[in-house]
């Protein structure tokens, strides 16, 4: 199914709301492949009405990692997979699920990952500099990535729920204050009438 409009495409990451584009809807793509958006990232043709990435066909966003019997990581890319089997966060014995198919399968089974086997390495490119490397965080496995994502979460909840209290302290105050007034009011009134 062709894209409407594919020059002029946005992608909001779910994080921190950063918004990137307008780009051609081959680069949000390119991005997808290469594990740049994740399942809680929204795409958009006009900044108005965002799609969750994973909803648009087009973005192939067709793989669940089994974590755990009840944890699944995804939906993502065939490309973002062989870039964490290439990055050591799953192996080969990885179990998948294909969102399309509804079959499971291991990422060593999968078409995909027996052609990238077969594919000749390229030479690795010089290692970044110490500095470079503590600027930019270390991805870890799937498993640390979806704690920390929970811990994340949990900080969130705190605050609003910090934020909430504090809030209804606020308005149990100028309720009480409301309450003064308007018998001051009443009293006041009442005074001017004798």
């Amino acid at each position: 199914m062709p894209i409407e409009n594919p020059d002029h495409w946005f992608l909001k990451k779910h994080e921190n709301g950063e918004v990137f584009g307008p780009v051609h809807f081959n680069k949000i793509r390119e991005w997808a492949k290469s594990a740049h958006v994740n399942s809680h990232d929204a795409v958009s043709a006009d900044r108005t009405v965002w799609t969750k990435a994973p909803m648009l066909p087009e973005l192939e966003m067709d793989w669940l990692v089994v974590v755990e019997d009840d944890l699944l990581y995804g939906p993502t890319t065939s490309g973002a997979l062989l870039e964490f089997a290439r990055l050591g966060e799953i192996t080969a014995e990885a179990k998948l699920i294909n969102c399309c198919t509804a079959t499971a399968t291991t990422l060593g089974e999968t078409e995909f990952f027996q052609e990238a086997q077969n594919e000749p390495v390229e030479e690795e490119l010089p290692v970044k500099s110490l500095f470079s490397r503590l600027q930019s965080p270390v991805k870890g496995d799937i498993r640390h990535n979806l704690q920390q994502r929970v811990r994340d979460l949990e900080t969130s909840v705190l605050e609003k729920r910090r934020r909430l209290l504090s809030a209804e302290e606020t308005i149990a105050k100028l309720e009480s204050r409301i309450k003064e007034l308007e018998e001051r009011i009443r009293d006041f009134s009442g005074l001017k009438r004798g």
